[in-house]
């Protein structure tokens, strides 16, 4: 083989996780050379600093039937991401290797291992009559060098989530703003963000450039369902008929597993075609998110 190699041989192996089958995978440590405008007898840039240095990067692909228990022993992609720990709610970090290709015992670079990996944001999409799919934005907090060892070979099968796996029952909390119709609600898409806000921190005097710490923020959910038809959805005219106390919940299974989720919806949006109608309905995550697949 020359020069160029498929990278369909490559992968993702997650600590805390397990081996992940993507679609793509773009994680690096950047870092810019800073040169700024002086007055230094010269009309060329002859100062120059060495910025901070910023791991991270995204992770894409299908929903396989691991992506809540994980492989060999793993806890999943979405407790690497959404699960908060301790009174404080802090999150897991996990180190991730992620292989290149195989060059079969050659020596060029084709590896590369990443510390202190944190979850920024974990994205989920599902369409009708499709496969659901993930996205998330991770970041950490050092980078070792290029490595040459071949990536472990992955051979077990896994079964990707399709549409018909993914099932939504929306509750009232009691102040009557869930959407409801006088027929069966129907649902052609649905998709949320869960960001987690992340701040990566510096100090005068440290060691080297890297983040010496990675803070989580709030907790910030946002989200779109795609309903059939019109459901009555229209909100509140008055901020005071809302009740604070009893949010909408969203269950919606993932596979096996049935997660709760607490929210406030947004007005509805209609759009009219000649196809099929389907209306456009946002929500906000709020309130506490409790449950095992939320918090621990």
């Amino acid at each position: 083989m020359g020069n160029v190699f498929p990278g369909y041989m490559g992968l993702a192996d997650i600590s805390g996780v397990g081996q992940v089958r993507f679609s793509d995978a773009s994680i690096s440590a950047k870092q810019t050379v800073d040169a700024p405008d002086l007055v230094n007898g010269d009309w060329d840039h002859d100062a120059y600093n060495y910025g901070k240095i910023e791991v991270g990067g995204s992770i894409a692909g299908p929903v396989t039937e691991t992506f809540m228990s994980g492989s060999g022993g793993g806890a999943g992609l979405w407790n690497w991401g959404v699960c908060r720990h301790g009174a404080c709610g802090i999150l897991n970090a996990e180190d991730v290797t992620l292989y290149y290709y195989c060059n079969g015992g050659g020596s060029e670079y084709r590896s590369r291992a990443f510390s202190g990996m944190l979850v920024n944001s974990l994205g989920f999409s599902c369409a009708a009559g499709d496969v659901a799919q993930f996205t998330m934005d991770i970041m950490g907090s050092s980078a070792a060098p290029w490595g040459s060892s071949n990536p472990p070979p992955k051979t077990d099968a896994e079964k990707l989530l399709t549409w018909d796996k993914v099932g939504i029952v929306i509750t009232d909390g009691g102040d009557g703003d869930a959407p409801t119709s006088s027929l069966e609600l129907a649902y052609s898409n649905f998709d949320f963000t869960i960001s987690n806000n992340l701040n990566p921190v510096y100090s005068l005097g440290q060691k080297d450039l890297f983040p010496f710490e990675i803070v989580p923020g709030m907790r910030t959910i946002t989200g779109t369902l795609s309903i059939y038809n019109t459901p009555q959805a229209d909100g509140f005219n008055t901020y005071d008929l809302y009740d604070a106390k009893n949010p909408c919940t969203i269950s919606f299974t993932i596979g096996s597993i049935v997660l709760d989720m607490k929210v406030r919806f947004h007005r509805i949006e209609p759009s009219l075609n000649p196809n099929v109608v389907v209306s456009s309905l946002g929500f906000s995550g709020l309130t506490h998110q409790s449950g095992p697949a939320w918090e621990d």
